[in-house]
């Protein structure tokens, strides 16, 4: 049995090779401002931008929304940068707050699923890096708007977009948290509809 500090150090080796190339990705994804199309012309995520990318995706994409993810930060600079570029275009600025880290409230997701299905199309949605929260975001689009299963609408959450739930992260809290939406989307679907209208001929029911 090889010595402690040798197999250490293969350990070492081996989770290096794993997480440089994997670091280097989410670098170039935050330095490029990981924008992608979730739905082409209809819903696009990306991580913080500033004013120039911000108006750069407007006048590419046609940008009529934007939902940042970070929550109101009054007096802080990208958000004013943000919400004086969507005073000049006219865009729809709304902030919902949740965290990378922990597993939102089933209210606050399904608050989200409503700013996302009635801003005004196309919606960019935001968050820092453009990986967890805008993936959960995302998901909840794909499965509760557009109606694609669970099992698509994950992928959102992937390391395709920089998320990466596993060693020492805590991202793992997007996926828990889209998983108890999509359970309780689907308990919700399978509660029997109380049947309204007048009681039965010679019933007691009582309005």
């Amino acid at each position: 049995m090889p010595p402690i500090s040798t197999v250490l150090t293969y350990t070492f080796v081996t989770m290096s090779l794993i997480v440089a190339p994997a670091a280097g990705y989410a670098g170039y994804l935050r330095m490029s401002g990981n924008i992608h199309a979730v739905d082409p012309g209809l819903v696009y995520r990306s991580g913080q931008l500033d004013a120039g990318q911000l108006e750069h995706l407007v006048d590419d994409k046609g940008i009529r929304s934007v939902l940042n993810l970070r929550g109101p930060h009054p007096g802080a600079q990208w958000f004013e940068d943000e919400a004086d570029v969507a005073q000049r275009h006219g865009i729809t600025h709304l902030s919902i707050h949740i965290s990378a880290d922990k597993e939102p409230r089933l209210e606050t997701m399904a608050a989200i699923e409503q700013a996302i299905e009635t801003a005004p199309k196309p919606l960019l949605i935001h968050c820092m890096g453009g990986a967890d929260r805008s993936g959960l975001a995302s998901a909840i689009y794909e499965y509760a708007v557009a109606g694609k299963t669970a099992a698509l609408a994950d992928d959102q959450l992937s390391f395709t977009y920089g998320h990466f739930p596993w060693l020492w992260s805590r991202s793992g809290a997007m996926d828990r948290a889209f998983q108890r939406f999509v359970t309780s989307n689907q308990m919700a679907a399978a509660e029997p509809q109380e049947v309204r209208g007048s009681p039965d001929e010679g019933s007691d029911h009582r309005r």
